[in-house]
């Protein structure tokens, strides 16, 4: 299980998290704008935001976070609470930009982000290589018996059972350009997006929603 707390920049492992209609607490909350401006910063244009790292707060990979705001880390390692008024311009230095801003990510609804094991190891085999699971920023990653990229063809509206809460399908993920980068944003793979475009119809993982709150964990049985 992973979470992503400011979108483009690279996220932290979690055991367990708390789920609701908003999505995984924590999850994308903040998002990287040019400064006085519409205009999003993203993995696809400036890869170097993935050398930037997010968490909420620093886990290490082992207790549930606490707090209501990420901590972002330079790609040096030094700490900084995202509502640091000195954030901004440290960060548009390291990432070429004039100035930015970290604003909340605007949604309606949340979602988690689920991509499957068998799909995933399907996808190294037709490359000849192992495809990092981080590249498509998933929330959960399941092992099921379903046949790899079976989920492509899961009803909306279809239930899975994560634990003992059930959320229900929502649609597959059409992805970005930015699974072709690795996760640290140092190398494009282009020929990983070609075949994700032309053998996957673009697509890759599930996104699932659920309207009650719920509590999910690494090692929750899988049913649908």
């Amino acid at each position: 299980m992973w979470r992503w707390p400011v979108k483009a920049l690279r996220g932290e492992t979690v055991r367990s998290a708390v789920v609701d209609r908003n999505g995984m607490a924590g999850d994308r909350v903040l998002e990287v704008f040019k400064a006085g401006s519409d205009d999003k910063l993203w993995g696809g244009s400036h890869p170097r935001m993935m050398e930037w790292e997010a968490a909420w707060p620093a886990q290490c990979g082992c207790a549930d976070g606490t707090g209501d705001a990420p901590v972002v880390y330079e790609p040096s390692g030094a700490a900084w609470a995202a509502d640091d008024p000195d954030l901004p311009a440290v960060m548009a230095a390291d990432l070429g930009e004039d100035a930015i801003e970290l604003r909340p990510h605007g949604r309606s609804y949340g979602r988690l982000l689920v991509v499957f094991e068998a799909s995933l190891k399907r996808l190294s085999e037709q490359m000849g290589r192992e495809i990092e699971v981080e590249r498509f920023r998933p929330n959960v990653l399941c092992e099921s018996d379903a046949d790899a990229f079976a989920e492509a063809g899961f009803e909306p509206g279809s239930r899975i059972r994560l634990g003992d809460n059930d959320f229900t399908v929502q649609k597959p993920c059409e992805r970005c350009i930015l699974p072709s980068w690795d996760p640290y944003g140092r190398q494009r793979d282009k020929d990983l997006h070609k075949h994700i475009v032309k053998e996957l119809d673009n697509r890759f993982g599930i996104y699932v929603r659920t309207e009650a709150k719920a509590t999910i964990a690494v090692g929750d049985q899988i049913s649908g």
